[in-house]
């Protein structure tokens, strides 16, 4: 295993790259039905910006803190603010503007944030929060007073071990969590990154996540470790569809992060033809699908990636090769991983059991949450400090990793343990089917087990019973959904990932001959989308 030393802090790798192509264009924001003109801003425009945001925030900062934001993905600079707040000396926390006033109220009582950087609209809504107006910085404003700052003086307490950012992820309590990942972590993972990938400043690298999760991040700094430019993908494009891989084309796209579901969202039969200069599509965030891994490992690099948001992003991957198994891979650079059973022992190769990890990337642990942070990193007698991931998997003979889910996705149904993942991948095999999701339901006093697909567009839409028989060939009776009903489109998170909680309840629970079993109760879908009757 390589065990480089990684670089000491992530703004490093953007602060040589302005140096080195300053005249780059960094951040480019196509044009869209809201923005009419394209706006591109180069490296030294953005290093400009983050060093004005540095000095506005040195009376802010006094050592290591939080400092939030609040600004639209569609505009440079939210990443000037980024980097700014770095080169204070303090760790960023983004909001997404998509988040609804409470869970914004939330997260600031629980961040404290010693400052919020913002705009006007994000002032207001700040305000209603009940952030102080004093601690409200307006980006616009700032970027005026200081418009040709020189760099801030590196602050004497910022090292290796500082705080970089803090994402929030919900509990299941319904309590935000804030996730602490220090600069030595991520700084690890954009090293290997660009070591691995070898990214120049001629690509074009798809910014599609909101900036409130971790999968943005890796995207951004695939960029800018670089010197390339990232591609601002706006709600409108994420909402394209089957149409997004007439924007990538049309973008010139070269690097695409996309998480499985939507890819599959694109319908593309022909990645090669319809995208050729696309180069790296590196997947992550939820299970790669065999058949979507086959379509498009032919027509470019697929690397797939996995990692928890308490790990620095991605701890592992994988390039894969159309025709073979789909896994995980192998750890990069200063990060170790396990399997070990429950008593949290390691298990023998070839056995699954829980994947557990340890280096380099580990989180800090969860902001004014101890507990919880002992909890899920505890220190182990000969592993070390270790993450327990609540994933499933199992080494293959090749050492690689194979990844079975969550273990909260292998429900217990009348005393069988059912892996959803494998229900959803057998219905995806079958003729007609696009996608699929399962989940387990309560109706009528008892569990019951159902699933939702999206049909494939003109052909015949599958009959239930007909989807039933085809999983029986492969899966045991207790592993075959009691009703299926076609649904438009699978919900799913702010960073594309499927959200099985947000699929619609069926009614009743007798297994049913026709496509759909019954219509979706919960107002919650209905204001997001509907099952077909």
């Amino acid at each position: 295993m390589n065990h480089k030393a990684a670089p000491g802090l992530l703004h490093e790798f953007f602060t040589r790259a302005a140096r080195t192509w300053p005249h780059r264009v960094a951040v480019d924001v196509p044009p869209s039905r809201l923005r009419p003109a394209r706006h591109r801003t180069t490296y030294a425009e953005l290093d400009r910006q983050s060093n004005a945001l540095a000095r506005r925030l040195m009376s802010f900062v006094t050592g290591e803190c939080i400092v939030a934001i609040l600004l639209p993905r569609t505009s440079a600079h939210l990443y000037a603010a980024q980097i700014g707040v770095m080169k204070a000396g303090a760790a960023y926390t983004c909001f997404d503007l998509a988040f609804p006033d409470e869970r914004l109220r939330d997260t600031i009582d629980d961040a404290r944030p010693m400052a919020l950087l913002t705009d006007a609209a994000g002032r207001a809504r700040g305000l209603a929060a009940g952030f102080p107006a004093n601690r409200i910085i307006d980006v616009i404003d700032a970027l005026h007073a200081h418009g040709a700052a020189d760099p801030a003086p590196r602050p004497a307490w910022l090292a290796p071990a500082s705080l970089a950012y803090v994402i929030y992820t919900s509990g299941t309590t319904g309590r935000p969590k804030g996730v602490m990942i220090e600069h030595r972590g991520i700084s690890n993972l954009v090293q290997s990154d660009h070591e691995t990938f070898c990214l120049t400043p001629d690509d074009r690298v798809v910014q599609g996540s909101s900036a409130a999760y971790d999968s943005s991040i890796e995207e951004a700094w695939l960029a800018f470790a670089a010197g390339a430019a990232i591609v601002v993908m706006d709600e409108d494009a994420a909402r394209l569809g089957p149409d997004i891989v007439g924007w990538l084309r049309d973008e010139r796209v070269t690097v695409f992060c996309p998480p499985p579901t939507l890819l599959r969202a694109t319908g593309c039969e022909d990645p090669a033809r319809e995208l050729p200069e696309l180069k790296l599509l590196y997947v992550g965030g939820e299970a790669l699908p065999q058949d979507v891994a086959d379509r498009w490992a032919t027509s470019c690099a697929l690397v797939n990636g996995y990692g928890p948001t308490e790990c620095s992003v991605t701890v592992t991957r994988e390039r894969i090769a159309a025709g073979k198994p789909v896994t995980i891979g192998t750890p990069v650079p200063n990060v170790q991983a396990w399997i070990v059973d429950d008593d949290l022992q390691p298990v023998d190769d070839g056995a699954q059991g829980e994947l557990v990890l340890g280096g380099i990337a580990l989180a800090r642990g969860y902001w004014n949450q101890p507990d919880l942070t002992a909890q899920r990193f505890p220190h182990h007698p000969t592993l070390g400090r270790i993450y327990r991931t609540g994933d499933i998997a199992q080494r293959d003979s090749d050492g690689a990793l194979l990844y079975f889910g969550r273990g909260d996705a292998q429900v217990k149904l009348r005393g069988y343990r059912v892996e959803l993942g494998a229900i959803e991948s057998a219905l995806i095999a079958c003729d007609g089917v696009r996608a699929a999701a399962c989940a387990v339901q309560n109706g009528d006093g008892r569990q019951t087990l159902v699933a939702f697909i999206v049909p494939e567009a003109m052909v015949p839409v599958p009959a239930a019973v007909a989807l039933q028989d085809a999983l029986r060939a492969t899966l045991p009776e207790y592993m075959i959904p009691a009703r299926i009903a076609t649904i438009e489109t699978l919900p799913t998170s702010l960073s594309g990932k499927l959200d099985r909680t947000a699929l619609p309840l069926l009614n009743g629970t007798a297994p049913s001959s026709a496509g759909v079993d019954a219509a979706p109760t919960n107002s919650r879908w209905r204001a997001r989308g509907r099952a077909r009757t």
